[in-house]
């Protein structure tokens, strides 16, 4: 049986789920496939690390221990934001990144990495929160806000939390193969995993949380009935509003007309389900609400600039 060691740092104020969530996907692979993957917490010192919850995780190992990782894994949280931690780790995260076959961050764990050196020029991700702040502090980075993760081989990093568990399965894929990944992934309760070039946020749902929205609801209601009536006339009485005046303060709102924010819903579903079905393209333009074919697909190409099907082979 083939063995595998992944190393997963701590540090103080990391992020539970960006540590928890992969150690329990190669764990899970470790019982379903033919590999052994050995799973190690390090840290400084061989002490107990609170979490940014206050939680405790329990070193396994110092950083002044000999050992021999393949993977080794960097989680968020507010202590991989900050400087201290940056120097007290990079000298021994330098080394780590000539001798692991693959070092790999999640979420802001890319600040931790970042400041090593080992992104410059190198395309990265980090949770769309940070992006802006991740940028300024690390220009020489080209930073992308509309992936899940980047996968350059040798180095990885994932976007907010959860993707930290989509880059684990990506991972076991190619240590494994994909059916091992699948039995992972099905034993998680989740959907085969997402690929890396999916956007990290609904990009017409993030109107939702802009304060003040008198239109959160209807937008809500909406997504549950992209294949009913969605018309002005439904949708302004849905709001107990004229046309007119439902027309004219939606726009401000939502900066778009209700008929082309109802088209981005549909299409933003369209993407997901092109992803998670394999279904014919007439069927997923049926369950987004629209009635011909053409008229979809001419839509998704004026938006997204791609085929749907070709959308679907490019994340296959």
């Amino acid at each position: 049986m083939i063995k595998k060691h992944i190393g997963v740092l701590l540090f103080d104020n990391f992020n539970m789920l960006d540590v928890a969530g992969p150690v329990e996907v190669f764990n899970i692979a470790k019982d379903l496939g033919n590999i052994n993957y050995q799973v190690s917490l390090i840290g400084l010192e061989k002490i107990a690390y609170p979490s940014e919850t206050g939680s405790k995780m329990l070193a396994d190992l110092s950083i002044s221990d000999k050992h021999n990782f393949d993977t080794l894994i960097i989680p968020g949280g507010k202590g991989a934001r900050c400087q201290n931690i940056h120097e007290q780790h990079n000298a021994w995260l330098t080394t780590m990144l000539t001798k692991c076959r693959r070092v790999v961050s999640v979420c802001t764990g890319s600040y931790l990495l970042a400041s090593t050196g080992a992104l410059d020029s190198k395309k990265a991700t980090t949770h769309w929160y940070f992006v802006n702040d991740f940028q300024a502090h690390y220009p020489k980075v080209e930073v992308l806000d509309d992936c899940l993760y980047l996968d350059h081989g040798q180095i990885a990093t994932s976007a907010g939390i959860t993707s930290g568990i989509d880059l684990a399965l990506k991972l076991i894929e190619k240590d494994c193969g994909t059916d091992i990944a699948i039995k992972v992934a099905r034993f998680l309760v989740l959907h085969y995993r997402r690929s890396g070039s999916q956007a990290q946020f609904s990009e017409p749902l993030q109107y939702q949380s802009l304060p003040d929205n008198q239109f959160s609801d209807l937008v809500a209601w909406i997504v549950q009935n992209l294949t009913q009536d969605l018309s002005i006339a439904t949708l302004a009485a849905k709001v107990c509003m004229s046309e007119r005046s439902f027309c004219r303060k939606f726009k401000q709102q939502m900066n778009n007309s209700p008929a082309k924010h109802v088209e981005l819903l549909r299409l933003d579903r369209a993407k997901q389900l092109l992803i998670e079905k394999d279904w014919p393209i007439q069927k997923v333009a049926d369950a987004c609400g629209y009635k011909n074919v053409d008229v979809f697909r001419r839509g998704f190409e004026r938006k997204y600039a791609i085929a749907p099907n070709t959308y679907r082979a490019n994340l296959s």
